[in-house]
């Protein structure tokens, strides 16, 4: 069995850089993990930048859950700070619809 059908068993899915010398490794989800993060993406959640603007601490919360469940390492808030919104955007873009 070649190491690519391997991790996708093992659900690891390519990494993603978030920042410079920010990179995490995506999960490949199961059904139950794309509707867990399909539900908190289509739940109102806005796009980081304007949860950064607006200061709405909620929304920021919700985005570092999100996070944290499509990374295999995990997401902290300290990473949230690091790292670039559009990047965040496209990694859960990328495991919802890749």
């Amino acid at each position: 069995m070649e190491n690519n059908d391997m991790n996708r068993i093992l659900g690891i899915g390519p990494e993603h850089a978030l920042a410079d010398g920010l990179t995490k490794t995506l999960r490949i989800g199961t059904v139950k993990q794309l509707q867990d993060v399909g539900s908190l993406y289509k739940n109102n959640l806005i796009r980081p930048k304007h949860a950064i603007f607006k200061g709405e601490e909620t929304a920021i919360t919700a985005w570092v859950e999100l996070l944290n469940l499509i990374f295999i390492e995990g997401f902290t808030r300290e990473e949230f700070n690091d790292s670039l919104p559009e990047q965040m955007e496209d990694a859960v873009e990328r495991f919802l619809f890749s």
